[in-house]
């Protein structure tokens, strides 16, 4: 019979995990250094504001991630919606319930959307369901923005569909501060045109100085010692089972926050991955806290378990202690307390759990030695 130590089963279920939380970030659209365990965007220094939609209308709403990472265009009524690229040509449109791009727009090759097959009952070039002219066709003083032609005019747009739906989310280069910006504040536009008519969605940007980190830093440094010292106790079992429930709960209240950060993927697949997350971790820890309460001789191992599967799920997550805008609702000093105890148990439960895997196996083996 072939007999697998509880050290087996700790690293085959850190390793499944560290496969799902790779694949959750596969599925789940989201910037690169966002959140693995949402899609409310990364901490960031840069705070944007939407200030106003000019004119006014009731057909289109814009809603913007954090820091202006991303930009999300939605459909609510109208028949065509054409959001203008940087050089002002016509770059997505909002048409018969389909996200549409234009093949020929530079905007859409710099914002790396890819397009798909060609949008069904496309109309005639240059004019929208209602009959007007989209930014493709004639405007009123003279020729077409679709794209460059080989005669140097510029070509009617060719729609193909990206996907279904009445939004159209992408990270806009627009929104914020330019790369080689000294201005510590600024204003943006993004020009839409609804039904034919000129529209600007208009707002503005600053940059925030985070707050000190290294306060959070000691903190962090102390508890997680602290907890680690775990490992070097005799009766260690209450005290790991006290931190492994703290350290979810803290890891759990976090994850929950950012559920309320506008969503990249949208609200409800952001809040089906939060629950995911959020449900996952629960189990974890009831696991390891029962197995610890019990005086389980797997459940050092469960302890290490646990500070790996947080960590994995956490991320860049500790990025919170250095930047001023964060995805969470509350005071950002409440997520950066609860992002320094769920970190600070995660380092520690894996010390501590390491140094006590080999005090039971080394007492596992104490009784096996013989004397002279």
């Amino acid at each position: 019979m072939v007999v697998t130590t509880p050290g087996v089963h700790a690293f085959r279920l850190v390793a499944v995990t560290a496969a799902l939380t790779v694949l959750f970030a596969l599925i789940n659209p989201m910037p690169a250094s966002a959140h693995i365990v949402g899609t409310g965007g990364s901490a960031t220094n840069i705070q944007t504001r939407l200030t106003a939609i000019r004119p006014a209308v009731p057909t289109v709403a814009v809603t913007l991630g954090l820091g202006g990472q991303w930009v999300r265009v939605t459909n609510q009524g109208a028949a065509e919606v054409v959001i203008l690229g940087y050089r002002g040509d016509p770059f997505l449109r909002l048409f018969r319930n389909q996200v549409q791009v234009n093949q020929l727009s530079a905007t859409a090759t710099e914002t790396g959307l890819t397009p798909g097959s060609p949008a069904p009952g496309n109309p005639a070039a240059g004019r929208s369901a209602a009959g007007g002219l989209t930014a493709g066709g004639p405007t009123a003083g003279g020729p077409t923005a679709g794209g460059p032609t080989a005669g140097g005019k510029t070509a009617e747009p060719r729609w193909v569909r990206s996907s279904d739906g009445d939004s159209a989310t992408w990270a806009d280069a627009r929104i914020g501060p330019q790369p080689a910006s000294q201005q510590a504040s600024g204003p943006w536009q993004l020009p839409l045109l609804v039904d034919g008519q000129q529209v600007t969605a208009v707002g503005t940007w600053d940059l925030i100085p985070p707050p000190s980190p290294w306060p959070w830093v000691a903190v962090l440094v102390l508890l997680t010692a602290a907890v680690a010292a775990i490992g070097w106790m005799r009766d260690w079992n209450r005290p790991m089972a006290a931190v492994v429930t703290v350290g979810i709960l803290a890891f759990v209240a976090h994850v929950l926050g950012t559920g309320f950060a506008p969503q990249q993927s949208g609200p409800l697949i952001g809040w089906v991955g939060v629950g995911l997350v959020v449900a996952f971790a629960l189990l974890v820890g009831v696991v390891s806290t029962v197995s610890t309460l019990r005086r389980s001789e797997s459940a050092p191992d469960r302890a290490v378990t646990v500070g790996a599967i947080i960590l994995l799920l956490a991320a860049t997550d500790l990025s919170v202690l250095w930047n001023s805008q964060l995805p969470f609702p509350g005071p950002g000093a409440l997520d950066r307390g609860l992002t320094v105890i769920f970190y600070a148990a995660a380092l520690g439960l894996i010390v501590a759990g390491i140094r006590l895997v080999r005090v039971v196996k080394s007492s596992r083996i104490q009784p096996g030695r013989t004397t002279g």
